[in-house]
């Protein structure tokens, strides 16, 4: 098993929490470290946006505070997280999602905040998740309750701004994909 200082190696300065939320998931999911260079089909290359591992080494991270709205996405971290959602309430969603979902959801509704801050890009268009599909998906499903159904359950809703990992490029550049 590889560990956040085994990624680190290459990523130099990136955040602990980046690493151990995004990349060590997928390293120890059986995709491994690091990637294959060129990506050819390998999963790493969607992944990473199709960038080479020296464009993501340039990459710089801060934890800022961003509106959590399927609105505030840009188009393809919307479209992820609706059809999550959409999957969800129609309960034809896999396992694994489902399982996400609901850990992110019951995590979400007790302590009003996201476990862990998600990973993303701002673009043009809003907020490019690289990472945290599922946790927004879940946000924003609570963020459609109302007041009401949050005091009947004794619970507070969370605000909807939250924190996440920002990445900039130097170039401002984005991933390809």
């Amino acid at each position: 098993m590889a560990t956040i200082a085994d990624i680190q190696k290459d990523m130099t300065g990136w955040p602990d929490q980046v690493v151990e939320e995004w990349i060590l998931y997928f390293v120890n999911d059986g995709l491994g470290w690091p990637p294959p260079d060129p990506y050819g089909d390998h999963r790493w290359g969607r992944i990473l946006g199709q960038r080479p591992m020296s464009w993501w080494q340039r990459v710089t991270w801060n934890l800022e505070s961003a509106e959590f709205a399927v609105a505030s996405l840009a188009p393809k971290s919307r479209g992820i997280v609706s059809g999550i959602i959409h999957d969800i309430d129609r309960r034809g969603a896999d396992e694994g999602t489902t399982r996400r979902f609901r850990n992110a959801f019951h995590y979400i509704l007790d302590t009003a905040g996201v476990p862990n801050a998600i990973c993303g890009m701002r673009t043009p268009e809003g907020l490019l998740l690289l990472d945290g599909n599922h946790r927004m998906s879940a946000f924003c499903s609570l963020q459609r309750m109302p007041a009401g159904w949050f005091e009947k359950k004794g619970k507070k809703k969370a605000t909807v701004e939250q924190p996440i990992w920002i990445g900039l490029h130097p170039e401002n550049e984005l991933p390809l994909t």
